[in-house]
């Protein structure tokens, strides 16, 4: 994000700006804010988006790697398919 949105402005921009710009770019989202499922519904539903949301946003970085390599096969195959969707990545699945 910071990369897009440098200079700190990945931490200001609005979630549906940051959701529709990756679909449009066909990028898959990872996001530790599980809100995204629960607040923006409407948007995922004019969207493709693919993405996956840590189900705890207070995980450490060692935590998070951690289910990222647990389950990187499995979000490998399900970010094949077309989106919308928003996959859970919890410690075993």
């Amino acid at each position: 994000m910071a990369e897009v949105y440098p200079e700190g402005a990945d931490q200001r921009i609005a979630d549906p700006d940051w959701m529709v710009k990756a679909d449009q770019e066909g990028w898959v989202a990872l996001t530790k804010d599980y809100s995204v499922v629960r607040d923006h519904r409407d948007v995922l539903a004019e969207t493709t988006l693919r993405a996956f949301a840590y189900n705890n946003a207070n995980l450490t970085g060692l935590e998070m790697v951690d289910r990222l390599e647990t389950n990187f096969n499995r979000i490998l195959q399900r970010a094949a398919k077309l989106g919308p969707y928003v996959y859970v990545i919890g410690r075993d699945s």
